[in-house]
């Protein structure tokens, strides 16, 4: 499955009810051999506010946090097959920005 379509499908699982009173944007940077663009890498960003989710391909302006990680780990993730914690803390998941805000992705989308 393309990252686009796990992007996708990932938000459909969003949870408005955990996104109460948060307004933030999150940006994605995908890389490895799954990511469909010629440098090997792809950006995405997530709007939430209102208790809705945008997604949207490209870098944010100004994103609140940045989360950077390979496809592969990425669909792992998603799929549950890879915590979130340990991604972290073993640098298969970076973070740059708030990381309050990085650890609500889990409530958010039901990780």
């Amino acid at each position: 499955m393309s990252s686009s379509a796990v992007l996708a499908d990932f938000v459909k699982r969003f949870c408005p009810i955990a996104a109460e009173g948060l307004t933030a944007t999150y940006q994605l940077q995908l890389t490895g051999s799954g990511a469909p663009t010629g440098n090997g890498a792809e950006c995405w960003h997530l709007i939430i506010a209102d208790q809705r989710c945008e997604l949207h391909q490209g870098p944010a302006a100004a994103p609140d946090v940045a989360v950077s990680m390979t496809v592969e780990d990425w669909n792992d993730l998603v799929a549950g097959r890879l915590d979130p914690f340990s991604a972290f803390i073993t640098g298969r998941l970076t973070v740059i920005g708030d990381l309050a805000l990085a650890t609500r992705l889990q409530a958010l989308f039901s990780l």
